[in-house]
């Protein structure tokens, strides 16, 4: 990473950090799930850096990947625990950055559980730890308050227009032999549940990447919607309502369900907790620069 690319970085985590502090102000009861995250991505935009995915609210048992569709009439329920997840880049320099917001004090223990497991795991990033290390750091810290990491959810490696590049950090401790590199972007997110500590996948996708631009056997509106998608994300993750503007909605999602099952994109089902256990969240991206422990999202 040369000092260019290193301050997109920086850039971009300063934008990510704001978009997600506002936006987490206006996670109240009886508020749209869609508002505020087009709030979050409006916010992105409006500093000049673009949404490196669709913004993420979960809420309750849902751990990630709930993110509002066209016309969302959902709201945020009296009392509940909801992850706000964004991510912002600047020419595919990419950063990662999520916070829970409790709106009961029930859960307040629940939320605390994943900020000090990243706090934790903040506090002992550094080049040449193996991963496996940081996820007995994050599952310590999460059961210390009585809660279980979630162990098939968690960190990692991110590379240009590549959110997810490889490398897994993971919640739980594990005999990872993978090692933090020093001038990577990493990201860390630790999930605590009152459940089992294991997600599976749901029946509602609000997200997709691009997988292939393999576009071979399919009508050529389907080749026009995929030539859209690769110049608007490239790879990176999107939502339908960000291509609102090139078909109705019905005949979109329709489009969308069938390249995925051609699989020409990946779908990203919403992921809830095994036994309805509600999840809290909380992640930064952080760089091992030149010896600097660089939190760019916070």
């Amino acid at each position: 990473m040369d000092d260019d690319e290193f301050e997109k970085v920086i850039k971009a985590g300063k934008i990510a950090s704001e978009a997600r502090n506002y936006a987490a102000g206006l996670i109240k009861p009886g508020a749209k799930v869609l508002d505020v995250c087009e709030e979050a991505e409006r916010a992105i935009l409006s500093k000049g850096a673009k949404p490196a995915f669709p913004c993420n609210l979960s809420i309750n048992d849902e751990a990630a990947h709930y993110s509002p569709l066209i016309n969302d009439e959902k709201i945020i329920p009296e009392g509940s625990v909801v992850k706000l997840d964004i991510g912002a880049h600047i020419d595919g320099y990419v950063v990662d950055t999520a916070v829970t917001v409790s709106l009961s004090n029930k859960y307040d223990e629940l939320r605390l559980a994943s900020l000090d497991a990243l706090e934790a795991a903040i506090a002992n990033f550094r080049a040449g730890i193996r991963v496996g290390e940081l996820g007995h750091v994050i599952e310590r810290t999460i059961k210390s308050r009585g809660f279980k990491p979630i162990w098939n959810l968690g960190g990692h490696l991110i590379r240009r227009y590549v959110l997810h590049a490889g490398v897994f950090i993971p919640n739980v401790s594990q005999r990872d032999p993978n090692q933090i590199r020093p001038d990577e972007t990493y990201a860390i997110e630790p999930f605590a549940t009152t459940g089992r500590g294991e997600v599976k996948e749901g029946k509602q996708v609000t997200i997709y990447s691009l997988r292939t631009n393999n576009v071979k056997k399919i009508g050529k509106e389907e080749e026009e919607l995929i030539t859209v998608i690769q110049e608007r994300f490239s790879t990176l993750p999107f939502n339908e309502r960000w291509l609102a503007d090139k078909l109705n909605v019905t005949e979109l999602r329709g489009k969308l369900s069938y390249l995925a099952k051609k699989g020409i994109l990946t779908a990203y089902p919403v992921l809830l907790e095994v036994n309805g256990g509600t999840v809290s969240q909380h992640e930064h991206t952080l760089i091992d620069r030149k010896g600097e422990i660089v939190v760019v999202t916070k």
